[in-house]
């Protein structure tokens, strides 16, 4: 099994194997038989190198940054999204595994050719939990291309992208409103960035609207 270690999906496009977010790595994986790492994170190179797994460590080329008003938002897998599709991945190896040894246990069942009504009773009852692993297998399959077919579209939807960027902005603004206040010192601000705070507030104006008329309208903090 390969592993390609990046907190950018976009990267490892053309890579086949498991992609998992370094900034949620705790121990290797044990299944692991080549591990691809992009950016510095030593502590994985190391616990993997111990291992005697190959290692290959590429330079991770970060995306252009989009800006808005004075917040920087760079567009990517985000933290929450890469935890989803990493426990969607985890919970769907879980299923494949005990759907395995369920498997295998059938057949030594089956090898076993006895008459007892008690392996008969116990084969049947693994023989239903093999239709329901198959059933859950399919489900996390499942869940897990529609997170990945969600977030390609999201990449491709500009709109909604801006409005991720407003959520953030908004959010750090809220964090830490003193800050902001200082930073901004709305008369010397030009009417393109007047109007650009106060629609990112939320704030209706007049297109037609002067400067005078555009700095009443923010409010007093």
């Amino acid at each position: 099994m390969k592993i390609i270690y990046t907190r950018i999906a976009a990267v490892a496009a053309v890579e086949t194997g498991i992609i998992a977010n370094p900034d949620y790595y705790e121990t290797p994986n044990l299944k692991a038989k080549e591990v691809i790492i992009y950016g510095n994170y030593p502590k994985i190179q190391k616990d993997y190198e111990s291992l005697e797994v190959p290692v290959e460590v590429r330079k991770l080329e970060e995306p252009q940054k989009t800006t808005m008003a004075t917040v920087n938002v760079e567009v990517g897998v985000t933290p929450e999204l890469q935890a989803v599709i990493d426990d969607a991945k985890a919970e769907c190896e879980k299923v494949v595994e005990e759907n395995t040894q369920l498997k295998q246990k059938i057949e030594i069942l089956e090898q076993a050719n006895s008459n007892s009504s008690e392996l008969l009773s116990e084969n049947s009852r693994l023989k239903d939990a093999v239709v329901l692993a198959d059933k859950a297998a399919k489900t996390a399959e499942e869940q897990l291309v529609s997170i990945q077919s969600e977030f390609e579209a999201f990449k491709n939807d500009i709109p909604a992208m801006q409005a991720r960027i407003a959520e953030l902005e908004a959010g750090k603004a809220a964090e830490n409103p003193a800050t902001e206040t200082a930073a901004n010192d709305f008369e010397n601000w030009s009417n393109d960035q007047l109007k650009e705070y106060l629609a990112s507030k939320n704030i209706g104006y007049k297109p037609s609207a002067t400067k005078a008329e555009l700095l009443k309208l923010i409010p007093k903090e």
